[in-house]
């Protein structure tokens, strides 16, 4: 019972020796502070692409070379390269209703794709003008794609561009990049016209 009793005297006497009058106060958990580039853009509308818009000037475009199968001479990738994400545009020409029926129909099919895993799936009309109309799909959630839409004027043009971010992420801590990368996306919208 003395040994029992001189322990934990020597403890506490260890302990309060330990100790300063500043007392320790863990940090709470937070994700890292993230510095976003300036809010500015620069012009994308190369001779012989059918289309032109504006994008970040933080984000550079290349030619879509990843499948040899669908190479098409209009896909494009905007590598948004801060985020580590990519925004990948595909392009068709279409010559009857029956097509561009079957191609919206398909960009509906893609997203679908994620409603398992999705919370909610928003669609928002685009109206920019009589020959720049589409839909675009914000998919809530933890899923492989966040924003996805198309473009077309109904009579010829149709291009379709898909948001993924290029490694696994929870949507809680992209958010203020993903928040940030819509705004560029709505605005490369807004500029967009066919050529």
């Amino acid at each position: 019972m003395k040994l029992l009793k001189i322990s934990l005297l020597l403890s506490a006497l260890y302990l309060a020796a330990c100790g300063d009058s500043n007392s320790y106060v863990p940090k709470q958990r937070a994700y890292p502070r993230l510095d976003l580039p300036a809010e500015a853009f620069k012009k994308f509308d190369s001779a012989g692409i059918p289309y032109a818009f504006e994008i970040p000037v933080y984000t550079y475009m290349e030619k879509d070379y990843l499948n040899v199968y669908t190479r098409q001479p209009y896909w494009f990738n905007l590598n948004f390269k801060p985020f580590n994400a990519t925004l990948h545009i595909t392009y068709y020409r279409f010559n009857s209703q029956d097509q561009y029926d079957s191609m919206v129909n398909d960009s509906r099919k893609m997203v679908n794709k994620h409603i398992q895993r999705a919370e909610d799936i928003i669609e928002e009309p685009i109206w920019i003008s009589e020959r720049v109309k589409g839909m675009m799909f914000e998919i809530e959630g933890n899923t492989a794609t966040n924003i996805n839409f198309f473009l077309t004027d109904s009579i010829q043009h149709f291009m379709r561009g898909a948001l993924y971010f290029n490694n696994h992420t929870s949507s809680d801590s992209t958010a203020p990049v993903f928040d940030r990368m819509k705004t560029d996306i709505r605005h490369l919208i807004k500029s967009f016209r066919w050529k």
